[in-house]
């Protein structure tokens, strides 16, 4: 195994500032322990042996802190043939790769696949099964379609303009998502708004797809990091 780079900037980090001092030995034991494209089996058994053999941890532990690493953008997670892997997202920025072939596999199964690549086919991949989710939702309760056919009125050629900002639908903002093909998440997104009543800080929102763009920009600016403010208030 190769030796891997950690550079001084890591104590200045605003990603690495979101982890628990756990969190972030878990991180710094994973760098030393993927393989040349960073990529790892993310079984948290196997995480456990092979990042702490002489420490007594739990698998929750491990898990939690594998989820924790997720949540702020530092690995990606994905499934091959039915068995969990990681991948750390910025891997080619720090390290050097030096093999030919990964020793576990990408989202799309070969080894040689690079870790920004398998980045952004991962990203791809969940929202294609999130918009898949959704449909079969949609599929599966023609009723709310059937008694609201109309649900957005803002959008009918401008008609109703009256009645000032009116709530986009989930499936508007998953079709506005895979439009721009900008690896937002739209149950989050909707979920996120909804939550806080439509608004923006303190204001009331006024363009739902404005606030989409803003929301692709942060998240494309973090590095896929899943952490937003907006006016005082974050995610």
């Amino acid at each position: 195994m190769p030796n891997r780079i950690i550079k001084e900037s890591i104590c200045t980090s605003d990603t690495i500032d979101q982890l628990s001092w756990f969190e972030e030995v878990f991180f710094c034991r994973l760098l030393v322990n993927c393989d040349d494209y960073g990529r790892m089996d993310a079984r948290p058994a196997i995480l456990k042996a092979k990042l702490f053999p002489l420490k007594s941890v739990t698998e929750k532990q491990i898990s939690d802190a594998l989820n924790k690493l997720s949540t702020v953008g530092i690995v990606a997670l994905y499934k091959y043939d039915g068995r969990p892997y990681l991948q750390l997202v910025t891997w080619e920025k720090h390290q050097t790769v030096r093999n030919k072939k990964g020793k576990y596999p990408a989202v799309d199964g070969r080894e040689e696949t690079t870790a920004s690549e398998n980045v952004r086919l991962i990203s791809v991949e969940c929202n294609c099964n999130q918009l898949n989710a959704i449909a079969s939702l949609i599929q599966s309760n023609p009723i709310q379609s059937e008694s609201n056919p109309n649900p957005n009125p803002i959008s009918n050629n401008g008609a109703n303009k009256s009645r000032g900002f009116t709530p986009p639908t989930l499936e508007e903002v998953a079709a506005y998502c895979q439009e721009r093909n900008n690896g937002v998440d739209p149950q989050k997104w909707y979920d996120f708004y909804a939550a806080k009543g439509w608004m923006i800080g303190k204001n009331k929102m006024k363009d739902w797809k404005a606030a989409v763009r803003t929301w692709e920009k942060r998240q494309q600016k973090g590095g896929y990091t899943y952490n937003y403010e907006d006016g005082g208030d974050s995610l």
